[in-house]
């Protein structure tokens, strides 16, 4: 299938007919893809006959038009996806939600910044008529907002918790997009279209590992609103740009990986709140120390376990140019005066996650710390230009790193 073949960089194998794919590979999350693999062609059509014929049994995603049952109708829809002139389509979204979406999307409300950046990324801006009213409060440290300051004069049709369903039902929209990080917002999701009779579907970036490179909403909200190819050309992009770096950062012995305390700063006005983890402090060559933590929520710790980690470099989650806790603070706090970081003053401020997690700043964030925990390694390397040309890569728009540079914290910056 052309229009919907979704092959990860890391696929090593294609499948035989009848053999679902393993749970190790990417899988298509579309309803059709019968056999479980990155695509759905012809073989997808081969499996649902020998489903049908009972000599193979029935898979997650055999249901092509999702009626419940396995039958002639869903080869008649595997064939029109095929050939991409299918009315429908059946999706698995980011919260394991079944939907049946319109082909094609032209019209769209966004309720949450995750998803309102990822379409911003895949280019589909235009479509939105409808956006997440958090633009009127944070509009100002948002890159898609820079990007595009068009979308603040979209209407706003609610949040993922507030949704207003008058406005959302004015607007017409093929599709509702929604934030769904937990059963509570999928819940919310499901009372959405269920009053307004509009399939909505739950998009986030999974931090289950701690803010790692998942790219999966890109290939979800791809498909839905028809930007599959500038989903795939994101992906191939983010994974070659990780890629490289890790290669670069693997090569320093453990024993030169800077031992890293990573705090969250807006959460409260204290130090003691650690991030246990955080994919670009691995991918720039870090040791996080609260990685050791049984689980990857952030966490209220001690004064003394900070102190028994004894960390190389301190960074401080902050997107404002008034943190709610300073370098300042830090180096001058007495309780830290032992620790490495504050006697060599490696106390820096790093953006992190803010309203929900953009791959596309992480990966920029991934230079970043890669300079600071390692300046000899990359001491060729210009972070500001590279991070420009990153989240150009993503947004389409000049200048976006430096911009945040300027305007949404108090970062580091090398002369």
């Amino acid at each position: 299938m052309k229009g919907l073949t979704l092959v990860s960089v890391m696929l090593i194998c294609i499948l035989a007919n009848h053999m679902p794919a393993m749970a190790s590979e990417f899988v298509l999350e579309v309803f059709g893809n019968a056999n479980m693999d990155d695509v759905i062609d012809q073989t997808d059509i081969e499996y649902a006959k020998a489903i049908i014929n009972k000599t193979t049994e029935s898979s997650k995603l055999a249901d092509a038009n999702l009626d419940g049952k396995v039958d002639e109708a869903d080869i008649a829809q595997i064939r029109s996806i095929i050939s991409k002139d299918e009315k429908q389509l059946g999706i698995v979204d980011s919260s394991g939600r079944s939907v049946l979406v319109p082909r094609p999307v032209n019209r769209i409300v966004s309720l949450s910044i995750d998803d309102l950046r990822v379409l911003a990324e895949l280019g589909a801006v235009d479509n939105i008529v409808g956006r997440p009213e958090y633009v009127d409060k944070y509009a100002d440290k948002l890159i898609p907002l820079q990007a595009h300051p068009e979308i603040k004069d979209i209407p706003s049709a609610g949040g993922y918790k507030t949704p207003n369903i008058e406005i959302m039902l004015s607007l017409k929209p093929d599709v509702i997009f929604a934030y769904g990080g937990s059963s509570a917002y999928t819940d919310i999701a499901d009372d959405i279209q269920y009053k307004t009779n509009i399939p909505v579907v739950c998009i986030h970036h999974s931090t289950d590992s701690g803010y790692k490179f998942d790219l999966n909403a890109f290939r979800l909200v791809g498909i839905v609103v028809g930007k599959e190819d500038r989903a795939e050309e994101l992906i191939a992009y983010a994974e070659k740009e990780i890629a490289e770096l890790s290669e670069k950062t693997s090569k320093i012995p453990e024993s030169e990986k800077p031992r890293v305390y990573f705090f969250s700063a807006h959460e409260a006005d204290f130090i003691e709140n650690a991030v246990p983890c955080y994919g670009p402090i691995d991918v720039a060559g870090g040791i996080n120390v609260a990685r050791e933590l049984p689980s990857c929520t952030v966490a209220d710790i001690s004064i003394e376990q900070i102190i028994d980690w004894n960390p190389d470099i301190i960074l401080i989650h902050s997107f404002s140019k008034e943190p709610a806790i300073s370098v300042e603070a830090v180096l001058s706090d007495p309780r830290l005066q032992s620790i490495k970081a504050v006697k060599t003053g490696k106390v820096y401020y790093t953006k992190g996650f803010y309203i929900g997690w953009d791959p596309a700043s992480g990966i920029a964030e991934s230079f970043y710390l890669a300079k600071l925990l390692h300046p000899e390694a990359f001491k060729d390397l210009d972070v500001e230009e590279k991070g420009n040309e990153i989240l150009k890569q993503f947004y389409g728009a000049d200048g976006l790193y430096t911009w945040t540079l300027d305007s949404v914290g108090n970062y580091y910056r090398w002369n």
